[in-house]
């Protein structure tokens, strides 16, 4: 069967010691946030964004393999990382390290990497309330699970103090208030990260660095940043 988990173990563990290649995809993904925000901004160099804009669907569309895209770079760049694997075969080639099969990680590609995956992520879904949405969502987990789980006898009882759906009501609201006021915080960082990477004159700059870097460590097993950061 196509979804057996080994088929999951072999792709990830791919992803995993394929730092070099997430880093061309990076670069290449950076390409399209060159376009849509440029329509978006009305120019290369502008800061503030167009209330409405018109963005073609396959801009659009390409942005949103983000999603999914930025989770395995963020993947990548962890795994790299917390097991010293090498970007890519030739590195691990040429920079052998205590293990010759998964030769020496890059620590600067994989942060990099991390950074990146998050902007990749984070960049079609900045616009959305997404701590308010996360609130809904608990909220709605937590009314379900409550209203699941709680035996009938005890349901009475608190019925004997207050109506249970006002109850729920009201729980539901408490739960999406603290949860939005909690998310915010940092889902805003997150945000603002994705935001300032993808200003079309630093995405260019990651466009070019993403496909140097990427190519080099990928083809010639070598990188524009020579010495580790760890």
């Amino acid at each position: 069967m196509i979804f057996q988990t080994d088929y999951f173990q072999q792709f990830f563990s791919w992803v995993s010691e394929s730092a070099a290649i997430m880093m061309v995809l990076s670069g290449l993904m950076a390409i399209t946030w060159l376009g849509f925000e440029k329509k978006r901004r009305g120019s290369f160099t502008k800061r503030k964004v167009e209330e409405e804009f018109d963005v073609t669907k396959f801009l659009r569309g390409l942005s949103y393999i983000g999603l999914i895209l930025g989770i395995f770079v963020i993947w990548s760049g962890v795994m790299s990382l917390i097991y010293d694997i090498s970007p890519s075969f030739e590195y691990a080639r040429l920079n052998p390290g205590e293990d010759p099969f998964n030769g020496e990680a890059n620590h600067f590609t994989s942060i990099f990497l991390i950074v990146i995956g998050i902007a990749i992520f984070f960049f079609p879904i900045k616009d959305l309330p997404l701590a308010s949405l996360l609130g809904l969502g608990v909220a709605t987990a937590t009314v379900i699970v409550i209203a699941l789980i709680v035996p009938d006898n005890v349901a009475t009882w608190i019925g004997g103090f207050i109506n249970t759906k006002w109850l729920l009501v009201i729980i539901f609201i408490i739960i999406t208030v603290v949860v939005a006021i909690l998310v915010k915080f940092y889902i805003g960082v997150l945000k603002a990260i994705s935001k300032f990477l993808s200003w079309p004159p630093i995405a260019l700059v990651i466009v070019v660095f993403c496909l140097i870097q990427g190519l080099a460590l990928w083809i010639f097993g070598v990188s524009v940043f020579g010495l580790n950061l760890l």
